[in-house]
């Protein structure tokens, strides 16, 4: 186990089980907040040796397996995939301190992140935090020591990028503090300061300043939409989310290589492709308006799209060229704006235009309303449109909300 003295705790371990695998190069490929949904080992590119990777740490938070464990695990793996060229290679130094990295930073970001979200829940209650230096370090750094014993209200900008860890190798940690602990101790929260600027990096490794956790979230439904909204909007544009969509397209356009697929149609090709590829990941595209969650029977605010319905997603845009992945940060204004959606059987059709083309998206949600999901995202064609009204019905149109008119939502 880590050295930070605790075992693993449910928001650790939910985490690192909702990361996604991205193959990189560089360990700057992915960096800061980035990490929060993503699981990365530079270096490696294979789909099942970061698989077999993730799986060794996991064993390491989830079972609290030790370093030697995990290095036993890596030595199989890398014969396993004869993965070469990784930094490190070559010398028993360079495999300790490789390993080192690869455990010991994804048990402390797991445990920093999941303590954040607990620290997030009972800010109510403890609305202060402080900076703890862990004294048991052979060579601190200068500036972490200076922060010791710093306290600031838990919403102050700070702590967005100084909450620890700060670094490789870093064991500071934060604790909460409620008025009477700041009472006790002799502190006047009226005259608490800042060490330095919120955007003053001295003292933090390159790609530590931020908080792990602050962007994971693992239930959404917990926030209110307009922060919800937010959250998401900075999922979508960070760089994780393409990278993930560009992985699986590659991952299936490599399997549509094979000869097994040769003869295969297409439903019989996308099974093969599901069972082969997916992951069970899923990725918050959405945040959905409580009108709208109302009107479809929803119990959730999240829409999320799960690698399952992103493999089909690919196979069917392959020979599209002009279908991108800025497409699917358009999800957002769909919900907010649509032009009609459609109860169809099993699921919901949500009609837009955008730049004078008609697009829909097709949602369904799972038997309790807790779940909802994005199942594909397309152009669309009037006399479509026009099928699906014969068919479904209209729960929602555009003319009408402008109108004064309201549709009510399902009994």
């Amino acid at each position: 186990m880590a050295d930070y003295g605790s075992l693993p705790f449910d928001e650790q371990v939910a985490f690192f089980r909702n990361k996604l695998n991205l193959p990189t190069a560089r360990w700057d490929d992915i960096t800061q907040a980035a990490h929060d949904r993503a699981f990365v080992v530079a270096g490696a590119m294979q789909a099942d040796l970061i698989a077999d990777l993730r799986a060794a740490v996991a064993q390491g938070i989830e079972q609290g397996t030790t370093l030697e464990t995990f290095r036993q695990d890596f030595d199989q793996i890398v014969a396993k995939h004869g993965w070469t060229g990784w930094t490190g290679e070559g010398s028993a130094a360079g495999r300790a301190w490789r390993t080192n990295v690869i455990y010991a930073t994804n048990l402390r970001s797991s445990y920093a992140a999941g303590r954040y979200q607990q620290l997030q829940d009972i800010k109510h209650r403890r609305p202060y935090w402080r900076y703890v230096h862990n004294d048991t370090v052979t060579h601190p750094r200068p500036q972490h020591l200076a922060w010791d014993g710093t306290v600031l209200p838990a919403d102050d900008p700070w702590w967005g990028t100084h909450f620890a860890p700060n670094g490789w190798g870093c064991r500071c940690r934060i604790e909460s503090l409620a008025a009477r602990d700041l009472q006790r101790d002799g502190i006047d929260p009226k005259t608490l300061t800042r060490p330095s600027a919120p955007d003053d990096l001295t003292g933090i490794d390159k790609g530590w300043g931020y908080a792990p956790g602050r962007t994971w979230h693992p239930d959404l439904d917990k926030y209110p939409h307009d922060i919800a909204r937010e959250l998401v909007a900075a999922n979508m544009n960070d760089g994780v989310f393409d990278r993930w969509q560009a992985r699986i397209a590659a991952q299936v356009a490599h399997e549509l290589g094979k000869p097994e697929y040769a003869n295969l149609g297409k439903e019989a090709a996308i099974l093969k492709l599901r069972e082969t590829l997916s992951r069970r990941e899923e990725y918050p595209v959405a945040a959905i308006p409580s009108d709208k969650a109302a009107l479809l029977g929803l119990r959730t605010q999240t829409l999320l799209f799960s690698d399952y319905d992103a493999i089909k997603q690919a196979y069917s845009r392959k020979d599209d060229p002009n279908f991108s992945v800025h497409a699917y940060r358009e999800v957002q204004r769909i919900l907010d704006d649509p032009e009609l959606i459609v109860r169809e059987t099993g699921q919901m059709t949500v009609w837009f235009r955008r730049a004078g083309r008609l697009f829909v998206a097709v949602i369904a949600q799972t038997g309790t309303g807790k779940g909802a999901y994005l199942k594909s995202l397309r152009y669309g064609a009037e006399k479509e449109k026009a099928r699906a009204l014969r068919k479904g019905e209209a729960i929602y149109r555009k003319e009408d909300s402008q109108a004064g008119d309201s549709l009510q939502p399902p009994i």
